[in-house]
């Protein structure tokens, strides 16, 4: 009986993956953009070292054929905190018409977004 739970033991173990929402995403030519993007990386390993990881929120979309990161620190207050496209650089807003921005954040914010990749479940 030792031996069979013991089997057991080391089958569920061994079997374990990392089955992020981020380790199963590819996307901006890499799998995983949490721990694969560079940049993504290294924010979010800022906001560790602050212990203020589980105030960030990160969610990838697409608007205009670009795929997007939304990437939100939940104590901020604004309605898009900071977006960036997948090499890094920031997208700029603020040349958004009004209608754009509404549609950017229906399509970022509402029912139509992409997943949330941060924090990791």
């Amino acid at each position: 009986m030792k031996k069979l739970l013991l089997f057991a033991f080391l089958v569920f173990i061994l079997s374990c993956k990392d089955n992020t929402v981020s380790s199963t995403l590819n996307v901006c030519g890499v799998k995983d953009p949490v721990r694969n993007l560079p940049w993504l990386k290294a924010k979010i390993d800022s906001l560790k070292a602050e212990k203020q990881e589980n105030m960030l929120m990160v969610t990838v979309g697409k608007y205009k054929g670009e795929i997007i990161f939304d990437y939100t620190i939940l104590y901020m207050s604004c309605n898009i905190c900071t977006v960036f496209r997948c090499d890094g650089s920031r997208v700029d807003l603020s040349k958004l018409t009004q209608e754009e921005m509404q549609e950017f954040t229906k399509t970022v914010r509402g029912d139509t977004r992409g997943p949330v990749i941060w924090p990791e479940k």
